[in-house]
């Protein structure tokens, strides 16, 4: 599986690049997964009062939501969930993940940094603790910065340039097989 994870502050274009790349790679036949990663949120799927809810409330370790289209997990957690924990609910088969804020590094994660402006990336370097692996910039700073000094820039709202992304994704994945 390929992992790409999509790092950057917050507005700075990360879910546009997230859509972008799962066009693409959907549109080459790939079967894609998307993990959307809310470190500093409070966010939940649940709301107050409702079953779901109320499973959890009475002490369930976790509780599956199944609707007409959709399945929802819910689990409760000391603390934030990690890659791996996420690991546990990808289906199997599923070739290409792409994780929105994902900051954890490893051999098969493919690092993107994704900046509002350019004299952003080194506050985007140091807030999310980012020290190597980064194969591309993306975001914003891609509608009007074509060019950076250490990594190619890719405009997610060109198709030709997010084609480009995706190859430069590919030939990445495949160097770290070897």
């Amino acid at each position: 599986m390929i992992i790409v994870a999509l790092i950057g502050l917050k507005k700075s274009g990360k879910t546009t690049t997230a859509e972008a790349l799962i066009r693409e790679f959907k549109s080459r036949g790939y079967k894609v997964g998307g993990v959307k990663f809310m470190t500093r949120s409070k966010f939940t799927v649940d709301t107050e009062g409702k079953d779901t809810w109320r499973h959890k409330e009475a002490g369930a370790d976790f509780v599956v939501s199944l609707s007409e289209n959709e399945m929802a997990y819910i689990e409760r957690r000391e603390g934030h969930a990690s890659l791996k924990d996420a690991m546990e609910h990808i289906p199997a088969d599923t070739e290409i993940l792409i994780c929105e804020g994902l900051t954890e590094n490893g051999p098969n994660v493919i690092r993107i940094v994704v900046a509002k402006e350019q004299k952003l990336l080194k506050d985007t370097f140091e807030v999310r603790g980012i020290k190597d692996g980064v194969i591309a910039l993306t975001g914003i700073m891609a509608n009007t910065e074509k060019e950076h000094p250490d990594y190619p820039v890719f405009n997610c709202r060109s198709s030709e340039e997010t084609a480009q992304m995706v190859n430069l994704i590919l030939q990445e994945s495949e160097k770290r097989k070897v």
